[in-house]
């Protein structure tokens, strides 16, 4: 999170990755820093006991995916 800050502070793109459950804690961290209007890419956590292979790696799949939209478009 202090690394995305201190790349958008020198306007270089990033992104914060966030587990769903931690998102309130995240919007809390980065408004202490002071960050405006903060890029972050949320995804569902990883449950490896409960779910398949494949439902793990379609998730994983689908981040990977939104993280190059959010980086290619320039504002991240």
């Amino acid at each position: 999170m202090r690394d995305a800050f201190a790349a958008w502070k020198v306007g270089m793109p990033a992104v914060v990755l966030v587990h769903q459950p931690f998102v309130n804690l995240a919007k809390a961290q980065l408004h202490a820093l002071g960050a405006k209007d903060p890029t972050m890419l949320v995804y569902e956590q990883d449950a490896p006991a409960l779910e398949s292979d494949e439902k793990t790696e379609e998730k994983a799949r689908k981040a990977a995916a939104e993280l190059v939209i959010l980086l290619s478009r320039g504002t991240a």
